[in-house]
Order: structure tokens, then sequence, then C-alpha cells
């Protein structure tokens, strides 16, 4: 469907992630001169309003109101009517609300126009130090342990970098997880970006994890972690610690060739990588 010039236009405006500081003179001006403003968090966005003195009128749009309010602003849109899509910090749709907006938008024949600007996603990579030539974003990993685990896995044997967010609730936890399959995989864990109290860590999962163990405020905040890819000239293996114990118990008990061959069909993993294994560890 081509685009209706009688329709308004639907801007996705990216906005600060931390410090307000940190906006675009476009979207300031995108901003004043819609006639309405969909807002993932209105009470957090009328602190980046009123610091520009933007008067536009903002409309709570979030995940719990996405279907319901979506036919309300279609037909704004159709109206003539501009919005602004924004969420609570960064670009939308990354992780938040705006897809079944921007999608029904597209189909109608609205002309749908982005803002760039701050991105945590993009923030976090740029200085995480770690290979940026491919990457994938995961958004927020599953909470229950069994899908994390298969998860992760999937992760840990990807030779791309990989990028997740994570809760200051969930954080330790998923560390956790991670270092029982892969250790000594380094990674890059950014804390309250561009905010008051911005925080790196960088090092092996497990000096990453022993550091904000150690310190009761390291786990307050939002984080956005990437993690390195497998390396390409090594065909890793990963083992949780109930596999750890089995194949240690199989090397104790039986012949390693018979040890390795029961251990690789138990564990659904090639034989040659538990040999390399074993090696690394005498």
């Amino acid at each position: 469907m081509g685009k209706n010039t009688k329709f308004g236009v639907l801007y996705i405006v990216a906005t600060p992630i931390g410090n307000l500081e940190d906006i675009s003179k476009r979207a300031v001006s995108t901003l004043s001169n819609v006639s309405l403003c969909a807002a993932e968090n209105t009470r957090n966005s009328k602190k980046l309003m009123n610091k520009y003195n933007i008067r536009t009128k903002l409309i709570s749009y979030h995940k719990f109101s996405e279907e319901s309010k979506l036919g309300f602003f279609i037909s704004q849109l159709k109206l003539g009517n501009d919005i602004a899509l924004i969420s609570d910090a960064g670009t939308p749709l990354i992780s938040d609300p705006g897809y079944l907006l921007v999608n029904k938008a597209i189909k109608e024949g609205v002309m749908v126009i982005p803002i760039p600007g701050p991105s945590s996603l993009i923030a976090a990579l740029s200085v995480s130090g770690l290979p940026l030539d491919k990457f994938v974003f995961y958004g927020f990993p599953p909470r229950q342990k069994k899908a994390q685990k298969s998860f992760l896995t999937k992760i840990v044997s990807d030779a791309k970098t990989s990028v997740v967010f994570e809760s200051k609730s969930r954080i330790k936890g998923f560390l956790k997880t991670l270092a029982e399959m892969s250790p000594d995989r380094n990674i890059f864990l950014a804390r309250e970006m561009t905010k008051l109290y911005e925080t790196f860590y960088k090092g092996s999962v497990r000096k990453v994890l022993d550091e904000i163990s150690s310190d009761a405020n390291a786990v307050k905040g939002e984080f956005v972690l990437v993690i390195e890819g497998k390396a390409k000239e090594e065909d890793q293996v990963f083992l949780n610690r109930e596999q750890e114990k089995v194949l240690e118990i199989l090397m104790k008990t039986m012949k390693k060739n018979d040890a390795l061959s029961l251990a690789s069909k138990s564990f659904g993993l090639k034989k040659n990588s538990l040999y390399k294994l074993t090696l690394k560890r005498k």
C-alpha cells in the first residue's frame, strides 16, 4: 500500500537512556510539533518534556495497552494528526512496546519516520571491547530455569557476540547460570549507563560475578550484558555442574575410552570434543 499524504506521520523518537542532555535538536523539535505523543511511561517522560519546555499531550502506551489503544492512534493518524512514539528510555521497539502500532501504520499507508538517537544496546556494544562485526540481540532472557539454560546453551555455542538485557533482581542468578556453563567466557556488563552511578564490569563471567557479588550497590539499576562469542579455532564444550560430576565419576570408574563414549551418548556431545576437554584440564 502506498503512503497517503493526507494522513499524519508516525515518528519513532529516540530519547535519553539516563542523561537528559543526550537528545538531539531534531528529537526536541519533533516532540514539540506533533499533535500527540504516545509514551510508555508518562510520569518518566514528563521530566524530559518539562526540561525542554515541550507542551505536547502525553498519552500512555505500554505493553498492557498496546492492543486496546491501537485503534485510537491509527484513527488519529488517519485524521491527519502527527504522532510521536517514545519509550521509557532509548530507542522505541527495542524490547519495548510499539511493534503493533508501527506494523499497523505501515499496512494502513501511514508514513513512519525514525528520529535516531540513544540506544543502550548500541552504547554498551560500542564500549565493550568485544567483536562487533556480527552480533545477536536477544532482549530479556527467559525467567524459568530450564528455559534459561537452553537459552544460554545456544549463546555459549554461538561464534557471534550476544547481547541481553537483564533486571537488577535477576542479573546475579543469570550470571551464576552462565558461570556454570562457561566460567571463563569474556563478558561486558554495563550498569546505569549515562547516569550518576554508571559502572562497567569486564572480564570472565566468574570475575564479574565475584565483583558484583561483593558489592551490594552493584546489583542496583538496569543492566546490558555483552557476551563474547565462541572462539572459532576452538571446538569448545560446556558442561554444567551435574555433567561435570558425572564425567568425573565415569573417568574414575571406567576406562577412558568407555567413559568418554558413555558421556558422549548421555550428554549429546561429540566424543572427540569431550576428549579435548579432558586434555585441557590435566
